[in-house]
């Protein structure tokens, strides 16, 4: 999906809200998924949807920016609508942190939703909710850095990403491109790529404070900011996989290899790229056994769930990555 239709796409869903079938407004978990199948049967096996939800009881289900496609694809099989119609449909609070936050004060059901900011997971300690969650990993994203297209560089090690993004790193020529300033491009510390930027790469080390220009308020932003940014080449950025590579397409950039080894759902799903983490479903523990948010999350967790990922071209949690049909 291209730029601009991502940018119709978030429009779209800000008008129309939700329609009759409902639709909302990672913390690591010690609970595990069920257990999965063989990939053969799981790839050749059709997809049976959840019993117990319609259009009438739908859960309230916010997420991150880039599980929308994951929402819309439940909207559109549990509801019975084109899934052009559910992608116009399907709303998110914002930037990862306001999902959780809606968590907090109740305006959601059942999250689909990345890791929480530190200053959120303090939040939810202090008011006693992260106690009262079920946080479960159903797939699996990868934290990717995003140059220009002409950019003569194709690979950097993690040493140098945290080199460049703490300072000390300041010339492309440093890391075997051309002669040039690096623009090194952050998010606001309450999206779900600088939270695990902060978490994957820097593990408590500081980055640098970047001037605000270097720090766009969206994804989608940053990924136009560093194709165009000073028509030089020099920046560099950060996303996570599924939306940089499926979501918001950009024919100016170019996904850099990480220690040698290029991000793909193969590599992130098997655990060789080496900035991979969660994303989660989440309920309150309170959600009766019946309850449509706690047998969709149910669901999730089976064959059929996992299946559903794939076909949305996610990266389920399993020891394998399961082939699309």
């Amino acid at each position: 999906m291209t730029g601009k239709r991502m940018i119709i796409f978030f429009a779209a869903a800000l008008l129309l809200g939700l329609c009759a079938c409902g639709g909302g407004n990672g913390i690591p978990s010690s609970e595990a998924p069920a257990e999965s199948g063989s990939p053969e049967n799981i790839s050749s096996a059709p997809i049976s949807m959840p019993s117990g939800i319609n259009a009438g009881n739908y859960p309230r289900i916010d997420g991150s920016t880039a599980n929308m496609p994951l929402m819309a694809e439940l909207y559109s099989e549990i509801c019975g609508v084109p899934l052009e119609e559910a992608e116009t449909t399907v709303q998110v609070s914002g930037g990862t942190g306001a999902v959780w936050r809606n968590m907090m004060y109740e305006g959601a059901d059942l999250l689909l939703v990345y890791e929480a900011p530190e200053n959120i997971k303090a939040e939810m300690e202090e008011t006693g909710l992260l106690d009262q969650l079920e946080i479960i990993p159903i797939g699996r994203d990868g934290l990717v850095f995003l140059v220009n297209a002409q950019n003569p560089v194709d690979s950097l090690t993690r040493e140098q990403l945290i080199g460049i993004y703490s300072g000390k790193l300041t010339d492309w020529s440093e890391v075997g491109g051309e002669s040039g300033p690096i623009a090194a491009f952050q998010r606001n510390l309450e999206s779900g790529s600088q939270t695990l930027f902060l978490g994957l790469l820097m593990q408590g080390m500081e980055p640098m404070e970047p001037p605000t220009e270097l720090r766009p308020a969206g994804m989608g932003a940053l990924i136009d900011a560093v194709a165009e940014y000073d028509a030089s080449g020099g920046a560099i950025g950060f996303s996570v996989y599924y939306y940089a590579n499926l979501m918001y397409e950009n024919p100016n950039l170019k996904l850099l290899s990480v220690d040698g080894v290029n991000p793909s759902a193969q590599s992130i799903g098997d655990g060789d790229y080496p900035l991979v983490n969660d994303f989660y479903a989440v309920i309150r523990k309170s959600e009766p056994e019946n309850s449509p948010a706690r047998i969709l999350r149910d669901w999730l967790l089976t064959d059929d769930g996992r299946q559903l990922l794939v076909n949305a071209n996610y990266v389920p949690v399993s020891d394998y990555v399961y082939e699309k049909n």
